[in-house]
């Protein structure tokens, strides 16, 4: 692995546990055991690392999207597939759960305008989804952006849900197995959602 992204690797687990505001280029440093000029070699500062964490994390989430859209399917399977695309960002990068969380608790105030593009491609997706589905009346009008966020808050809520220690989230056998978990969580926020908004 290249020391970049040995660097952005451990950047993104540190602004995932801790937050933009609470992760220092020295304790990054220490974490990573190199020196700061080696950081500030490929990042600017803390700001466009950051950044660089983010973008990959949106850009991983569009290639998978990407690949939903290759294939003919009807509008419930292609709902499913969207969502098993989510779900599958997720395991594959843990990380984006707790990012993506922190970004919506301050509306995104440390994600550049720079990264519009990324997030409208996510967006052009979910619009296409939307207008092949036989969407419910009332929620005929809602912007895309509040069932972009009413989808992705029900999975990552879900998914926090069902990892915790809380006796809601009971299911051991779901708690030790990443892959059941991911699955169930994607075949039942699948039926909630399409339960949720589009006629029967």
């Amino acid at each position: 692995m290249k020391t970049r992204d040995i660097i952005l690797k451990v950047a993104e687990e540190e602004f995932s546990k801790l937050g933009f505001n609470a992760v220092s280029m020295n304790n990054l440093v220490k974490k990573l055991d190199i020196n700061k000029a080696t950081i500030y070699y490929h990042f600017k500062d803390k700001k466009s690392l950051y950044n660089e964490v983010i973008k990959n994390a949106i850009e991983r989430l569009n290639t998978n999207l990407r690949a939903v859209f290759d294939d003919k399917k009807d509008s419930n399977t292609l709902f499913r597939a969207y969502v098993n695309a989510i779900i599958l960002t997720i395991k594959e990068n843990p990380s984006i759960v707790p990012l993506a969380l922190r970004e919506f608790a301050n509306y995104g105030a440390n994600v550049d305008e720079n990264f519009m593009p990324y997030i409208n491609e996510e967006m052009n997706y979910l619009k296409m989804l939307v207008n092949k589905l036989d969407i419910k009346d009332e929620y005929k009008d809602m912007d895309i952006y509040s069932l972009y966020s009413f989808i992705n808050g029900t999975i990552k809520t879900f998914y926090v849900i069902q990892m915790s220690t809380l006796p809601i989230g009971k299911e051991n056998d779901l708690k030790n197995n990443s892959e059941k978990t991911l699955n169930y969580i994607s075949e039942f926020v699948s039926n909630i959602i399409l339960d949720a908004i589009v006629k029967k």
